[in-house]
């Protein structure tokens, strides 16, 4: 009988407890606060500066001369400049390394507007490049990156002095992921959260789109979860068309030296369909692919130096 009181006892406990949290949740009183973010998660080199109305987080390394080629590395979705860490590390001292986190990603603040699509990505872009006065530069985008970076290339040959796409989609993106009755559990319980999100929701993502998911490490999770956390509530407006509808016109109209960087295992954007869509789809002239192996979607976090060693050497090749 006493065991029986003690479980039921315990059951109800954890009722409320579950309960408690969801109504913190909801209500925001899980966000994590500002100034422990950045102590976190901001860097030696940080910089916090308004484009327009923009507020971003910029990190700005590598040597200053008129002589030394300019790199600016743009992460994938829920992601944060700290995707490029591993790149960044082996590219400073030759190269002149900007990054930044996207609008209402890692510590950069909500898009003005509430917009997140290719043409204000783009317009960002072009914004960040005049106001840092840039001479013409590399431009690198990985994931949904790839939409805003492709968009500004075409626009902007003359801006550019190379460009990479890693592991972006060739066309309108639809995902179809195929998840596991656990992950789905997880996704259920996420859900009555209004917006705020539990570490086995990112811990699976970002497994998902690892080839070798034993490489996901706690502390990456908790970032993730983290700086995630922090847009609780901000709000996010796309457009009507599919993401990377207007992608293909756009490869198409491309004239800049031009680097695709795909994983031979991506599930999201498989090497076989979107990879070698996007070498053909590209109207430059010089143009290769280079594949990384044994490698997911994430590239630049799990593969960081794999995939350095073909950019370094199309670097090198575009600025003698």
């Amino acid at each position: 009988m006493r065991l029986g009181r003690w479980a039921g006892g315990a059951l109800i406990a954890a009722v409320l407890g579950v309960g408690a949290y969801v109504g913190a949740a909801r209500a925001g009183w899980l966000r994590p606060d500002e100034a422990d973010m950045r102590a976190r998660y901001a860097m030696p080199a940080s910089r916090f500066i308004a484009v327009g109305a923009q507020a971003l987080h910029v990190v700005d390394q590598g040597p200053r001369r008129a002589d030394v080629p300019v790199v600016m590395l743009v992460h994938g979705s829920f992601a944060s400049l700290h995707m490029w860490d591993g790149w960044a590390a082996g590219l400073k001292d030759r190269y002149r390394v900007i990054r930044f986190d996207r609008p209402g990603m890692g510590l950069s603040g909500p898009q003005p507007q509430g917009m997140y699509d290719g043409d204000a990505e783009a317009a960002l872009i072009g914004a960040l490049a005049r106001q840092m006065n840039l001479p013409p530069f590399v431009l690198v985008g990985t994931s949904s990156a790839g939409e805003g970076v492709a968009h500004y290339a075409a626009q902007h040959p003359q801006a550019l002095r190379g460009l990479v796409l890693a592991n972006i989609a060739a066309g309108p993106l639809k995902p179809a992921p195929h998840f596991t009755p656990w992950f789905k559990a997880v996704l259920a319980f996420d859900g009555l959260l209004g917006g705020h999100h539990i570490p086995a929701m990112w811990g699976g993502i970002l497994r998902m789109n690892y080839a070798d998911p034993t490489r996901v490490s706690p502390e990456l999770v908790l970032e993730w979860t983290q700086l995630n956390n922090r847009a609780q509530g901000w709000p996010h407006h796309f457009g009507k068309a599919p993401p990377f509808s207007g992608t293909p016109a756009d490869l198409a109209a491309i004239t800049t030296p031009t680097l695709v960087l795909w994983s031979d295992r991506d599930p999201e954007v498989p090497l076989a369909k979107d990879g070698r869509q996007t070498l053909e789809r590209l109207g430059a002239m010089d143009k290769s692919l280079s594949v990384v192996k044994d490698c997911g979607h994430m590239m630049p976090l799990e593969c960081s130096q794999a995939s350095l060693v073909p950019m370094q050497a199309f670097l090198s090749r575009i600025s003698r």
